[in-house]
């Protein structure tokens, strides 16, 4: 019975005792007719029968028996069909049930082996454009295995990208054939595992006989994929759905998120790093602000290099209206366009630098608009995580998403314009604070000066009447006494006391008088050329420095200077006598004066007793005096005399240290001359706190 079922060919033994392959199973029997059971070239089995007789069984016996094991093994075969295609059913129905692909993979693979009885199964699954072995049983050697789509070798690539089961009945004569982990293989059966016109991977058998498929094999193994299919296509469902879940969460808690930050840019990176976490490694959002009229661009995944291509500084606002035209209508998926890096016409286009450089593969854009339709940015998106650009379905939570996140960045962009302007209310009040205050302080200040100028001009007015009525009187008294002082040679010492006491003090009065009328009247400038050296020299000439005071003359400049030298001296010996006073007990008197620009600088120096705050500020004021004799005209005049110049004196003294007075006066005056001479007059104003100069005509 074994060499009939080997060979397929029916046997008959005349006598079994010559038969050395004979096996006994009833005592006396002498002949035996084995005939196989055939369902096509399938061997489902023997009849055998026996006789206690030599030759029992002749060629009638054969064909009749032949036509029994014909119409048993037909029987025998749909059961067996019907068993088998059962057991797959079920088998697919624990696959359709599997949690993951491990699971759907060992499911799989004892279907094949256990139920259906191949023993040489593997499994390939698509993956980045290539089939790869993922798991295989009964083979003589493990081994890795991937078999790119576009390539020409594998009858596995040929099954996945037909779409079509392909059997092949030698390998040895396929130029197509690639061995896997099963040596000496003669056949092979490649199932595609699809599911609708979508092909997942290929399950794939083998033997090491020739001619090992038949139909019913194929058959068996396509029902047995299309269950595998059914399988992995509801876990990448399900693993889809959780995967879809879990985004959409992260879109709600940063839809939450945004609206509890206030700053736009903070904004901007949540909504970037919240769309890159629905499934895309490089975003980058771009808007306009239009108060700065300037784009603000936030990215997540750029490289350092990617960062530096023109591309990544967003696009540019001339390219909005373009990229929104009827011309990529073509292009649209719902809010996004594809903009895909291998059609000619956008490499052209787009690429070829009219919008946009820098990008290499496909991208997607969608603009942000309100709901009012205004478009306030774009955002794109490249290179998906998955491998391959989402399907319009895909892409609605994330339109939601950034719809509800062009009103953030609107709603963001309100907010800083209102604090900005808040800003700029509360400065611009500031502001207006302060210059109240300055305006207030300045008309209080104004109204001070125009107190005090008008205080200081009837002052001016009297002090020159004063002086014209007390000039005369003190003419007629300096007469007597001179005449006294010739008529009265012989006199006692008394009387010539008393005369010249008279005389002194009939000079310090019309000093007074002098001080009252050359403050009060318009100032005369005789200009005459002169040397710094040589006015100081004729100043200290006039003036008698005390035994205890020590003279610095540090005065070496001989450059030519115009001034009015008799006003000029008086302005020295002032200071000069103002600091022998502040050095009662003695110190150093130092006079230097050094040149920049166009102007000399003089300084008189003294070691004194100093000045405070108060005296200070009050120095340049007239009938301000620190002294027990004395109108305080002095230095206001010393301030009229060097101004009238042109020039500036300024004081700075330290309370125990002495003073320093600085003169500047320029080469030549700053007055504009009229035709008519060199003479000067400056007028006197209402106020002494300025000054303003005319030229008049020599008399």
């Amino acid at each position: 019975v074994v060499i009939a079922a080997r060979r397929g060919e029916p046997i008959i033994i005349p006598d079994v005792r010559k038969e050395k392959a004979y096996v006994e199973a009833k005592e006396g029997m002498l002949s035996e007719l084995a005939v196989p059971m055939k369902a096509g070239n399938k061997v489902v089995g023997v009849i055998n029968v026996e006789s206690g007789k030599l030759a029992a069984f002749n060629e009638g016996d054969r064909k009749l028996l032949e036509i029994l094991a014909s119409h048993a093994a037909i029987a025998i075969s749909n059961l067996q069909k019907r068993e088998s295609i059962a057991e797959v059913n079920a088998y697919g129905r624990s696959l359709v049930n599997a949690k993951s692909l491990k699971e759907v993979i060992n499911l799989t693979l004892n279907a094949a082996t256990k139920i259906l009885g191949f023993k040489h199964v593997s499994i390939m699954l698509i993956e980045d454009n290539k089939l790869k072995l993922v798991a295989s049983r009964g083979v003589d050697k493990q081994v890795k295995l991937e078999l790119p789509l576009n390539g020409e070798k594998g009858v596995t690539v040929k099954a996945a990208k037909s779409g079509n089961t392909i059997y092949i009945p030698d390998v040895q004569n396929e130029p197509l054939y690639v061995q896997g982990g099963v040596l000496d293989a003669k056949s092979e059966l490649a199932v595609p595992i699809k599911i609708g016109n979508k092909v997942l991977g290929v399950l794939n058998v083998e033997s090491r006989k020739s001619e090992a498929f038949d139909e019913d094999d194929v058959k068996k193994l396509e029902i047995l994929a299309t269950y595998v299919a059914i399988a992995i296509s509801n876990i990448k469902r399900r693993e889809s759905l959780v995967l879809l879940s879990r985004r959409l969460e992260y879109l709600i808690r940063s839809s939450a998120k945004i609206m509890q930050t206030p700053s736009l840019r903070k904004r901007l990176r949540i909504i970037v790093k919240a769309v890159q976490k629905f499934g895309w490694r490089k975003v980058a959002v771009c808007i306009r602000d239009e108060a700065s009229e300037k784009r603000i661009l936030v990215t997540a995944g750029l490289t350092k290099e990617e960062k530096g291509l023109p591309a990544s500084k967003g696009i540019p606002r001339e390219a909005w209206d373009e990229l929104l035209s009827q011309e990529f209508e073509a292009y649209r998926m719902g809010d996004f366009y594809h903009i895909p890096w291998n059609n000619p016409w956008i490499m052209k286009y787009i690429y070829g630098g009219k919008l946009i450089q820098g990008y290499d593969a496909d991208w997607m854009i969608a603009p942000l608009h309100t709901p009012n339709g205004k478009i306030i940015g774009f955002i794109s998106l490249r290179e998906p995580i998955s491998g391959k650009m989402p399907t319009r379905e895909e892409l609605i939570p994330l339109e939601l998403f950034l719809r509800h996140a062009a009103v953030a960045i609107e709603n963001a962009k309100l907010i800083e314009d209102l604090k900005r302007t808040s800003i700029e209310l509360e400065n611009y009040a500031e502001k207006l604070e302060q210059k109240v205050e300055e305006r207030t302080k300045t008309i209080l200040e104004v109204q001070d000066k125009l107190l005090k100028a008008q205080r200081l001009a009837v002052i001016g007015e009297l002090a020159g009447m004063v002086g014209h009525d007390l000039r005369n009187p003190l003419t007629s008294i300096s007469a007597a006494t001179y005449y006294l002082k010739k008529r009265l040679t012989q006199t006692d010492e008394k009387i010539k006391s008393m005369i010249e006491l008279i005389e002194k003090n009939i000079a310090y009065a019309n000093k007074i008088v002098s001080d009252l009328l050359d403050y009060s009247r318009e100032l005369k400038l005789d200009l005459t050329e002169t040397t710094p050296k040589k006015l100081i020299e004729e100043s200290l000439s006039l003036t008698e420095i005390p035994a205890n005071i020590r003279l610095i003359n540090a005065v070496k400049s001989t450059i030519k200077i115009v001034v009015d030298q008799e006003k000029m001296k008086r302005v020295f010996i002032n200071l000069i006598r103002n600091a022998i006073d502040a050095m009662p007990n003695g110190g150093t008197l130092t006079i230097r004066c050094r040149e920049k620009g166009d102007e000399v600088i003089f300084t008189v120096s003294d070691t004194g007793i100093g000045m405070n705050e108060e005296v200070l500020r009050n120095l340049w004021s007239p009938l301000f005096t620190t002294k027990a004799k004395g109108m305080g005209f002095g230095l206001p005049i010393c301030k009229r005399f060097v101004e009238a110049h042109g020039g500036s004196i300024s004081v700075k003294s330290t309370l125990g240290k002495g003073t320093t007075f600085t003169i500047k006066v320029p080469v030549t005056p700053r007055i504009k001359k009229e035709k008519g001479g060199d003479r000067l007059w400056v007028e006197m104003p209402e106020s002494s706190l300025s000054m303003t100069m005319k030229a008049s005509e020599k008399p």
